[in-house]
């Protein structure tokens, strides 16, 4: 069902390209008094990957010359900002001379308030063309986002995500092509200073070009509640239910989860808690309890950064009997940018979690993860940036025949130049490190080095150049390349 992107680069040609142009052109009169900037790019990259199919033996490998002319065009104004870019581009192989093709990229994102209470954002990415060749991921994507507020303490919020992807399954190591839809919508209502409640429903549906048991539908439905006896004491819970069928088998997951939290407020950032989580799921052969204590704290420096650490462990029940335990679990949520200089800063983040796993391995079950990265980033001179990265990842899949774990680590470095003002040099170089106990994949380690130059007329014009820690995760974290 894919009615968002085109499926060949000549329908991108012939469609696409002219929509966009006519859509540039008559905005025109529209943002008479907007910011408007159109402005050619010009690239150059040299790519070396000494494992380019990772894998454990016979590795090949591949130099990748990439020529690029690219276009971006900005309009930004009060109550509407949109940026495009479009960008073909000839890659030439060194060793796999039948890939050598020219490729387009296109992509586009808004923001627009049509109302005094509401604020829509869309967007698409096209990454290229539709070939599914084996070693090379590509994700199309189209989504749009929205805000009502429907009183002052109250808002809506709803969304649909569309992609059409190709790319490595954790759970085979094999290439396959799926395509994603994802609905979600919500409701935020505040009823005190520090006392609100949220209730969110997300309906989602991954469906593969040939059946797969990693294929499935599923629904979920979600509560939280916070409240606050004293200005210093209070509890907050969460509720929720997912429902997840697979696809090409009669298999399916139910799970049903919450907590309870009691807080205790040290100091106007710095907060700490007791909480108890019980989770119950079942499948079609077993059911499964998870009891979690823990004891942690909260510091929130700010409304998207902190530090929330919790100690506790996980008394595993199972029908079988075969495979209870108790696990030692460490609770993480953090996301923090330390800025020891105007020349230096330390971008950190990092998650654990329990859950039935999805997205690349949705039929391996219920996982535990532990998932952290980090970037430094130090000016050297005026126009010479330096900047390191180091990414971890481990997957503890209970529900499989043999317990699997798959552990996975990205080492990386950078260093960025601007001789002159038109003109930027980039060279990095990233190692990455896999292990896995599954007997469906092979370990495999990698090493790439990448040299980028760009020509720009003039800095271009852009949505938001604020740091986030999605655009920080989507850096650290891109395992399977």
């Amino acid at each position: 069902m894919n009615f968002f992107l085109p499926r060949h680069n000549t329908v991108v040609c012939r469609v696409i390209l002219p929509i966009l142009t006519a859509l540039l052109i008559a905005a025109g009169p529209v943002y008479a008094r907007a910011v408007f900037q159109v402005m050619p790019v010009l690239s150059f990259t040299q790519e070396y990957q000494d494992n380019f199919f990772s894998t454990r033996t016979n590795k090949q490998e591949e130099f990748i010359t990439t020529y690029a002319l690219g276009f971006s065009a900005g309009f930004l104004e009060k109550k509407h900002r949109l940026y495009l870019s479009y960008s073909p581009e000839y890659k030439d192989y060194k060793n796999l001379d039948e890939r050598d093709r020219i490729s387009h990229f296109v992509q586009l994102d808004g923001e627009i308030t049509p109302t005094r209470h509401t604020d829509l954002t869309y967007g698409l990415v096209y990454e290229g063309d539709s070939d599914n060749l084996e070693g090379e991921s590509r994700n199309h994507k189209a989504f749009f986002s929205g805000t009502t507020r429907a009183e002052k303490s109250t808002r809506l919020t709803y969304g649909h995500q569309y992609t059409d992807r190709f790319d490595r399954q954790s759970r085979t190591g094999d290439y396959k092509e799926h395509t994603r839809n994802t609905t979600r919508a919500g409701v935020f209502h505040r009823y005190g200073p520090k006392n609100h409640m949220r209730v969110t429903f997300l309906y989602e549906f991954d469906v593969y070009d040939t059946p797969d048991p990693d294929a499935y539908a599923r629904y979920q439905p979600a509560g939280y509640i916070s409240y606050w006896f004293t200005p210093k004491h209070g509890m907050d819970t969460n509720l929720s239910y997912e429902d997840r069928e697979f696809d090409d088998t009669l298999d399916y997951t139910r799970t049903l989860s919450g907590d309870v939290r009691f807080i205790k407020t040290v100091s106007k950032t710095f907060d700490t808690y007791v909480k108890y989580r019980h989770s119950y799921s079942e499948t079609q052969d077993l059911t499964h309890h998870v009891f979690h204590p823990s004891v942690g704290f909260d510091w929130q420096v700010t409304e998207d950064a902190g530090i929330s650490l919790g100690a506790g462990a996980l008394f595993h029940d199972w029908s079988s009997n075969a495979g209870d335990s108790v696990d030692p679990f460490l609770d993480i949520n953090a996301y923090k940018i330390l800025r020891f200089s105007p020349r230096t800063s330390l971008s950190l983040t990092g998650t654990s979690g329990y859950a039935a796993a999805g997205d690349q391995a949705a039929s391996l079950g219920f996982t535990t993860y532990y998932q952290a990265g980090a970037q430094l980033h130090h000016h050297l001179f005026k126009q010479v940036t330096s900047s390191f990265s180091a990414a971890f990842r481990r997957d503890e899949y209970q529900e499989t025949e043999a317990d699997r774990e798959d552990t996975r680590v990205i080492l990386g470095a950078g260093l960025s130049w601007q001789p002159l003002k038109w003109l930027y040099l980039d060279l990095s170089y990233a190692f990455t490190d896999f292990n896995t106990t599954g007997a469906f994949r092979e370990d495999y380690t990698d090493n790439r080095l990448f040299l980028k130059v760009d020509m720009v007329p003039e800095t271009p014009v852009t949505m938001s150049a604020d740091p986030s820690r999605q655009a920080l995760e989507d850096r650290l974290f891109r395992w399977e390349r």
